[in-house]
């Protein structure tokens, strides 16, 4: 399959372009790849338990490790302890 750098808006040629010069690639493989981190993206493991693992929200605060489970507890204990 032959690529022709015309079939693209000049958005995207812009956006080849700044790939090529920040990755310091030939346009074979910015194309490349582009297309290899699409791909893997798309193949990623749909476990929504997975993905929340890989999440950066996992461990961002610190708290009890029951929240879910003991939340209502937790909220009443708060709101007796401020009287």
């Amino acid at each position: 399959m032959e690529i022709t750098i015309a079939n693209l808006s000049e958005e995207d040629r812009r956006k080849l372009e700044y790939i090529q010069q920040k990755t310091d690639r030939d346009l074979q493989s910015a194309i490349s790849a582009s297309i290899d981190a699409y791909y893997q993206k798309l193949h990623e493991v749909s476990d929504p338990l997975s993905r929340l693992k890989q999440s950066p929200l996992i461990a961002s605060f610190q708290g009890d490790p029951n929240l879910a489970e003991k939340s209502e507890e937790i909220f009443r204990s708060l709101m007796s302890d401020e009287r």
